[in-house]
């Protein structure tokens, strides 16, 4: 490699961060990263969904992250190409061409999609659009920075410097090397930052009966901070809006198309229901699911307001402040359960869990239960959500699952607790069952009575091994039709993992 391409590499990798910055803090951009989550959606239909199923699976809370971090740096080192590529044009060439080819590829990969995302985070805030010229003149400038700055870099060579002299003068590939350190370890400082999480207080235990028994039992009603979390968002770009400046609109199919604040939604009759959410992706034994107590309006009270979906009405379809998409059929909108909820756990609805406002719909994975909505439309078609348009079920209706939450991989002769949790959505769990011989024999273990209709229920059992060896334990539930759930393993990938959670225990001499 010569030593103008090297320079031209280093420049652009240097010039690409300092863009790739700006894009991240989305700058000229009101501070909302459009362009950054554009890249990102775009990223995500071009991944094969069974690709990042299963580094989801396997990297769970880190999979997200990891893609978006490396996804910044790809752009970054598409730049320092770039800066390669253009090292031996004339100045002026290579300043219009990088500029030219910067701003014509982001609005190539981004200029709908950014314009959609801040149009809605804009909509949300109350503030007025003009959002597509906004976007337009962010990519120009992104693609300026870039161009001024490689410009810049590679402006003249440097003078060459006897290794041997002493003295205080810096080679510009010096401080080539050092701007890249820094851009470096910015980027990796930032990463480092957006996985560090708080360690919460381990729950307490039951005190009565066998269930006092059971050391990793969850609590039934899952504290807000431990509650999961799951958006289509990269890290740290989730929406965080003001009650004030929010509002929910009500159209399409509707007679009186509304527009409703915050203090509207909560005078609606308030309904309490406990209701358990899990992700699609979550696999079999997962963590992926949680349970709280909501409160919120009824989304067929908010309807009626609108005067009712017409009569060829076929789905409600929400519409999200991070461009979120998601759709359920009109049966489902006018169910008493499906609520629009603003409350968790008897507080304000967290931000990172939809404030103002998000859809619970009991008996659907977590994907039908938007978050941060701000647009509610009664169609007359088969509206297919963000999820749905990249392969994954639309009908999304939750499978009888159990798990252990206690997972003892040794243990000594005499009796050992187990217990975990089971759940069936909208169909309730009638029971649990335990084997220790891989699925030969079952015995019922004991079911703590669910909170409600629509949650999971605790279960525990003791186990009193025959004697030393490897044995391997499979729980599995039937929800409150009397239906075994399925023991044939399927992947998350398109409508939910199924099969029996499967432990293998030794037991000591």
């Amino acid at each position: 490699m010569s030593r103008s391409i090297r320079s031209g590499f280093i420049a652009g990798i240097v010039a690409g961060g300092i863009a790739t910055t700006a894009i991240y803090l989305g700058l000229f951009t009101s501070g909302v990263p459009a362009v950054a989550l554009a890249l990102w959606d775009r990223m995500l239909r071009a991944i094969p969904m069974e690709i990042f199923s299963y580094f989801i699976v396997r990297l769970k809370f880190a999979a997200k992250p990891s893609a978006f971090w490396g996804m910044l740096l790809g752009l970054v080192v598409l730049w320092g190409v770039l800066g390669a590529l253009l090292a031996r044009a004339r100045p002026l060439t290579r300043v219009i061409l990088a500029w030219v080819i910067s701003a014509g590829t982001l609005a190539l990969l981004t200029f709908g999609p950014a314009s959609a995302t801040l149009a809605a985070r804009r909509q949300a805030l109350g503030a007025s659009d003009g959002s597509a010229l906004l976007v337009a003149l962010a990519i120009a400038a992104y693609a300026a920075v870039f161009a001024g700055v490689y410009a810049g870099a590679v402006r003249g060579r440097p003078p060459r410097v006897d290794p041997g002299a002493s003295g205080d003068g810096v080679t510009r590939r010096e401080v080539l090397s050092r701007g890249l350190l820094l851009v470096v370890a910015a980027t990796a400082g930032a990463a480092a930052a957006r996985w560090v999480v708080t360690a919460g207080d381990r729950a307490r235990i039951f005190a009565q009966s066998l269930f006092a028994g059971i050391k990793d039992l969850p609590p039934e009603i899952t504290p807000n901070d431990r509650f999961y979390v799951v958006s289509k968002n990269p890290p740290g770009f989730d929406p965080d809006l003001d009650a004030n400046r929010w509002s929910l609109e009500v159209t399409g199919l509707v007679a009186r198309p509304l527009k409703l604040t915050y203090d509207q939604i909560r005078q609606f009759p308030a309904v309490e229901q406990f209701q358990t959410l899990e992700c699609i992706s979550n696999e079999v034994g997962g963590d992926l699911i949680s349970n709280a107590r909501w409160k919120g309006a009824r989304l067929r009270d908010v309807l009626q307001q609108a005067g009712g979906p017409g009569v060829k009405a076929v789905k409600v379809a929400f519409r999200c402040a991070d461009g979120y998409t998601e759709s359920i059929p009109i049966a489902d909108a006018l169910n008493p359960t499906t609520l629009l909820a603003y409350e968790m756990n008897g507080e304000r609805l967290p931000p990172r869990h939809g404030f103002p406002v998000r859809l619970l719909v009991p008996g659907l994975f977590g994907m039908k239960n938007p978050k941060w909505i701000t647009r509610i439309e009664v169609v007359d078609y088969d509206f297919q959500g963000y999820w749905e348009r990249s392969g994954w079920s639309d009908e999304a209706v939750v499978k009888t699952m159990s798990k252990f939450t206690t997972l003892p991989r040794t243990a000594a002769p005499g009796e050992v607790p187990l217990g975990g949790v089971a759940y069936a959505g909208d169909r309730g769990v009638r029971d649990v069952e335990v084997s220790t011989d891989g699925g030969k024999t079952w015995q019922k273990a004991e079911v703590k009575p669910a909170l409600g209709p629509f949650t999971w229920v605790l279960w525990a059992a003791i186990w009193t091994p025959t004697g030393p060896g490897e044995y391997t334990l499979k729980v599995r539930a039937r929800d409150g039709g009397g239906v075994v759930q399925t023991a044939r393993e399927a992947p998350t990938l398109p409508d939910g993992a199924s099969g029996y959670h499967t432990l293998r225990v030794r037991v000591r001499k």
